[in-house]
């Protein structure tokens, strides 16, 4: 029996955050910290998380906060990790390393503007969204594309899942943030020829 008939979608996706990395809380974009003591602690219980899922195939963002993150998954299936850059955070600019309390006091107007007219307001110096959500949607379908009937792990950041999420639920880019993701976040989507289906979110 091929997969699809078992779990009833062209193809499942399970879009995993990473675990805990340094400077959590802080706007980290692409910026390559590694993991926290805190984060390596976590993995145990993600790698069982997925464990109830039939892992085919392991995706990761290049950032190591990612790929240590999806190694540690990758080792309980047997599976080499496959690594995309365009899975990577959205870049953030002048604002990458900072808090949002530094934000504020640093950048007060374009903090102000970027929370009033978000997408639509660009952060110094940072990738616009509009470049960011096409290069995520690019990426996500060509995985669909090429695992049809599999169960895939996607291990990415709370930006690349939140516009993944956002298009399958069909929200406005402007409540991508009412869409919560923790550190090692499990989300399910079955996606399908003519759309997708949201099974878990943020577990």
């Amino acid at each position: 029996m091929r997969e699809s008939s078992a779990i009833g979608a062209e193809c499942r996706l399970l879009l995993v955050r990473h675990a805990t990395a340094q400077g959590n809380g802080r706007f980290q974009g692409q910026r390559n910290v590694p993991l926290a003591e805190t984060g390596r602690l976590e993995l145990p219980l993600l790698v069982k998380k997925c464990s109830m899922y039939p892992v085919r195939v392991i995706y990761s963002s290049d950032l190591r906060r990612a790929s240590k993150t999806a190694e540690a998954i990758a080792r309980q299936f047997g599976l080499e990790v496959k690594i995309r850059s365009a899975l990577r955070e959205m870049s953030f600019g002048l604002w990458e390393g900072l808090s949002w309390k530094q934000v504020r006091s640093r950048f007060p107007r374009t903090a102000r503007l970027w929370i009033e007219r978000f997408p639509q307001h660009a952060i110094p110096g940072a990738e616009s969204f509009g470049s960011f959500k096409r290069r995520v949607v690019q990426e996500v379908r060509g995985i669909v594309r090429t695992n049809p009937g599999r169960c895939v792990v996607i291990v990415s950041h709370a930006g690349v899942i939140r516009v993944a999420l956002a298009r399958a639920l069909g929200l406005p880019d402007r409540n991508l943030f009412r869409l919560e993701q923790r550190s090692c976040a499990v989300n399910v989507i079955d996606a399908f020829n003519d759309g997708a289906i949201v099974r878990l979110m943020n577990a």
